[in-house]
């Protein structure tokens, strides 16, 4: 049951629009997974009472670090394939790691100097949560709201100064695209989307599939990134 924690100091670096996408994707490929939302604001909450959630979704709240165990308990008892932890948007998701021992943490950001700072505040986070839980952890950076097609010059920084910081990235990026705005307006998945007749929806669905085959190709070790490790900075 591989456990994914999507985790960034700031809001609105998309770890719940990332964390969705996973989920939709996932269960594409025939898996049932079970989304714990510890963000307050409670938005895959909202999404899963919005009509057309797919059955082999379900979504667990734990908008207190305190209701984190019993909703990873609720997870695992869907019997779920994958477990997704979307946390909120502030230093304090870093505790959540003794609850829920994540295999793979993804701290998703925009290409600015601000994400590309606290993407280096998270790679702290999970290095001390590695420490504190004794164990391994896979980190990695998920560029999102990237144009289609430019590739700027604020971009290429951003991806140097991860890099120097020896803070991993995963391959592929997810671009900006009105329709994942707007899975959680319409709710359900892409079928949804299309019969509202949303703009760029086949292009948005290859994205989110690439994106969805990167993070489990590196869950079955296709991908190799460096663990951050458990034992002490020499």
């Amino acid at each position: 049951m591989p456990t994914v924690a999507f985790v960034s100091p700031k809001g609105g670096a998309g770890k719940t629009t990332a964390s969705l996408l996973l989920a939709l994707g996932l269960i594409e490929r025939g898996h049932r997974v079970a989304m714990i939302d510890s963000d307050p604001n409670k938005p895959l909450v909202a999404w899963a009472n919005m009509p057309g959630r797919p059955d082999k979704i379900t979504v667990h709240p734990a908008p207190m670090e305190i209701d984190l165990k019993d909703a990873l308990r609720e997870a695992k008892g869907k019997r779920a394939d994958w477990i997704i932890l979307d946390t909120e948007g502030s230093p304090r998701p870093g505790l959540a790691f003794a609850a829920v021992s994540p295999d793979l943490v993804i701290t998703p950001l925009a290409a600015s100097q601000l994400e590309a700072d606290q993407a280096l505040k998270a790679a702290e986070m999970v290095q001390a949560a590695a420490k504190r839980t004794r164990r391994n952890i896979l980190h990695a950076c998920l560029l999102t709201r990237l144009p289609a097609a430019v590739r700027s010059k604020s971009l290429k920084r951003v991806v140097e100064l991860l890099r120097a910081g020896g803070v991993a990235i995963l391959p592929t990026a997810l671009i900006e695209k009105e329709a994942f705005r707007s899975l959680f307006s319409v709710g359900g998945g892409f079928e949804g989307l299309e019969r509202e007749g949303v703009y760029g929806l086949a292009v948005a669905r290859a994205n989110a599939a690439n994106y969805v085959s990167t993070v489990v190709d590196l869950l079955e070790g296709r991908i190799q990134l460096a663990p951050v490790s458990s034992a002490p900075a020499s």
